[in-house]
């Protein structure tokens, strides 16, 4: 049994370890935070509500029926048409009235129109706080790719002593070296260990906030993918979300105004009325009296040609304010896509003298490893060196990481 089991777990872990990792692109966890983020919801519930609304609407030109009863104690005489009937104060009156409207002067075919609007208005705010995702992910993402180079630059400084250590011990047992030099070594690797277990730290955090952010579980083993700066252009056109809430807004305002217009119309319909009176109220007669009228109503309200010219004014600035908020929206997005486009060119030409340094610094380096080995200069020279070709390597992925970044805010800001 204990055999059975020892082949059942080996099996598991060459299973296990026979995964692949996980690869994430950037663009993929855009799509994944906005179908994690709870606002995604939203879109529903104003579909729904949407429905709902346009369904009761539609309901306005169904038959309205309305019923009255009246019980209650008459003060004062009723006309009589007959012999007085002594009868007591308190009497019945029913009243009934059904209206069938045939024209209400487009109310309802324009309050869907309104109700429509409204829906996109309310989408189109659901799609600029989703935008707003991208910028966050876009500062996860990076980080943890800068943090993964910076731990790549640490392998290689390790190496670079770790390969000294043989020849250190080579020179010491010939008297060439001092035992201290040896120790000198290992503080150098311990410290680059602490450097490695900060940014370890620092990535676990990045990488558990943007889990969170994604519904996806990051590790050590998920990889995201670098992306290219050359497939980017910095000459892209505004297409951000907040272009189309400004045109659902002007939606609204027009189609509130095409209800302006529907209250200056007279409204048409059939009506159908009728009395029902108890007896005894003096009327005539000792039995229920009916009364039914029918016929084709009209009604005109003039009330809305009074506020017509107002009205008007108001959907204009309505109109006016939207059109401000949309210029200065795009001034203040084109002033961020400038300053972006200064950081990129500044980003390129400091790139572009990092790998000169960065190789200068190395030829440095074997230069005193070099004399070191030697015995004409000191071990501090051969660290020192050391340590200034991996500040150079650092710095150089630092500089190409930011140019990404900057190149995918340039993206973000523009809203591709």
């Amino acid at each position: 049994m204990i055999k059975s089991f020892l082949i059942t777990v080996m099996y598991l872990l060459i299973a296990a370890a026979s995964v692949p990792a996980q690869t994430l692109q950037i663009d993929s966890c855009y799509a994944l935070a906005i179908k994690n983020y709870p606002l995604i919801k939203q879109y529903e519930l104003i579909e729904k509500t949407k429905e709902y609304t346009l369904s009761n609407a539609g309901k306005a030109n169904l038959p309205q029926v309305s019923v009255t009863a009246i019980e209650g104690y008459i003060f004062g005489q009723l006309p009589t048409f007959g012999a007085p009937e002594a009868s007591s104060k308190f009497k019945f009156i029913g009243l009934g009235q059904v209206n069938q409207t045939i024209w209400d002067g487009g109310a309802v075919k324009t309050q869907k129109k309104i109700i429509e609007a409204e829906s996109e208005t309310e989408k189109a705010n659901v799609d600029v706080s989703l935008n707003d995702l991208k910028s966050r992910v876009n500062q996860l993402y990076f980080g943890i790719l800068l943090i993964d180079e910076q731990l790549k630059q640490l392998e290689v400084q390790d190496t670079i002593l770790i390969n000294h250590v043989d020849r250190i011990k080579q020179l010491n047992d010939n008297g060439l070296a001092y035992k201290t030099d040896l120790d000198e070594i290992k503080v150098e690797r311990l410290k680059l260990n602490q450097q490695r277990v900060e940014f370890n730290y620092t990535r676990n955090g990045y990488a558990m906030m943007l889990s969170l952010l994604i519904g996806t579980r990051i590790n050590e083993q998920t990889i995201l993918q670098k992306p290219l700066a050359g497939t980017l252009l910095t000459d892209l056109q505004i297409i951000r979300p907040e272009l189309s809430l400004y045109n659902s807004q002007r939606n609204l305002v027009n189609a509130k105004a095409e209800m302006q217009h529907v209250n200056l119309m007279p409204k048409v319909g059939l009506l159908g009325a009728a009395v029902l009176i108890a007896p005894g109220i003096n009327f005539g007669s000792t039995k229920l009296s009916t009364l039914g009228v029918a016929g084709v109503s009209a009604s005109w309200n003039i009330s809305a040609l009074y506020k017509n010219t107002n009205e008007k004014q108001l959907t204009q600035l309505s109109l006016n304010k939207i059109n401000v908020q949309e210029e200065t929206f795009l001034f203040n997005t084109r002033l961020q896509m400038t300053q972006a486009s200064a950081n990129i060119e500044k980003q390129q030409v400091v790139l572009s003298e990092d790998e000169e340094i960065a190789d200068l610094r190395k030829t440095i380096r074997k230069d005193y490893q070099l004399k070191y080995d030697t015995g004409v200069s000191p071990l501090f020279d051969f660290l020192n060196a050391t340590e200034k070709e991996s500040e150079a390597r650092a710095q150089k992925a630092l500089h190409e990481m930011q140019l990404l970044m900057t190149l995918y805010d340039y993206k973000t800001i523009s809203g591709n």
